[in-house]
């Protein structure tokens, strides 16, 4: 008797940590994320297949993503998102450290840390990935509060994007 409650405390434990799941679903890419984000189809500049926004339900976390149907220079690009980033989101870094993955994709990314507006402690995560025909560019802004549980749903986003 006792293996059985304790195997269903186990279970409800288990289901109470899983979340339902959108998918967006488009000619180029397919990606999934939490049931409870929101995607800003109100910026004047929503293309659901070049340039959109997850919004997490934490304020001012945010996953952007940037779809081009050609190869971009990711140095330049890069430079340039680094230069705006650090011009108006994150003006006094404490970081920025380079990496090379996003969920299944190789590319190069920074990783810009330190107060986000010049208020909250948080980072601001740019990678782009580029092959022979298409590009993606995408921008994640958190603060560092809402790491233990955004953070992780960052992570799952990015383990469910797929080109196709």
């Amino acid at each position: 008797m006792i293996r059985f409650v304790t195997l269903s405390f186990l279970l409800l434990g288990l289901n109470a940590g899983a979340q339902t799941l959108k998918t967006i679903d488009r000619d180029s890419f397919s990606v999934k994320y939490p049931s409870t984000w929101s995607i800003d189809t109100k910026d004047e500049d929503y293309d659901p297949d070049a340039l959109f926004s997850l919004d997490a339900p934490a304020e001012g976390a945010t996953m952007m993503f940037m779809i081009f149907d050609s190869v971009i220079d990711t140095d330049d690009m890069l430079k340039a998102q680094e230069e705006a980033m650090t011009k108006e989101v994150i003006k006094k870094p404490t970081s920025i450290t380079k990496f090379d993955s996003w969920g299944n994709y190789k590319g190069k990314g920074i990783l810009i840390k330190g107060k986000i507006l010049g208020v909250l402690k948080g980072q601001v995560k740019i990678f782009i990935y580029t092959d022979e025909h298409k590009s993606m560019l995408v921008m994640e802004q958190i603060y560092d509060s809402d790491l233990p549980v955004t953070g992780k749903e960052f992570e799952q986003i990015a383990m469910s994007f797929k080109f196709k």
